[in-house]
């Protein structure tokens, strides 16, 4: 992607994001807190499914339509769409013995989330921030950027 064209969707990302901002209920509603609810359900199929390898729950959280775009523990650049990506799951779920995830912020404004996770899995730790929508009524996760770390302990 080029500056040129990466500088265009940040803009449009913002403004977007501005204005649904404007249009969210207020902190501590009842809509808040059962879309915080929902988004959490959203982000727990997200990382059961990583985890057990479970293809039918991460098909649960992610838009079939999603791109996941990261930059790998090497420095390279990845980005794929969700149908393709989803394909490392298929088969035989590694151990998950010190595979800790946990959410370290949601921000809801309207209809879109912003989700931060942390994965701190042996030899990586995964920076993931995933975007979502609420379409027809549910949360999907739109697109994961993330980034991986050797891990440091």
């Amino acid at each position: 992607m080029t500056r040129k064209t990466s500088l265009v969707l940040t803009t449009v990302l913002a403004a977007l994001a501005a204005t649904l901002l404007a249009a969210a209920p207020a902190s501590g509603s009842k809509e808040t807190d059962d879309d915080e609810a929902a988004i959490r359900r959203t982000v727990q199929l997200y990382f059961d499914g990583i985890i057990e390898y479970d293809e039918a729950k991460l098909k649960q959280a992610f838009h079939p339509d999603a791109f996941l775009t990261g930059i790998h523990k090497s420095g390279a650049f990845e980005r794929e769409p969700f149908d393709e990506w989803v394909v490392y799951t298929r088969g035989d779920a590694p151990d998950s013995t010190g595979r800790n995830n946990e959410i370290a912020f949601i921000d809801i404004g309207g209809n879109a989330a912003v989700v931060k996770t942390e994965l701190r899995w042996p030899h990586v730790h995964y920076t993931d921030y995933l975007s979502l929508l609420k379409i027809d009524g549910e949360w999907k996760i739109v697109h994961k950027s993330w980034q991986a770390a050797p891990d440091a302990g």
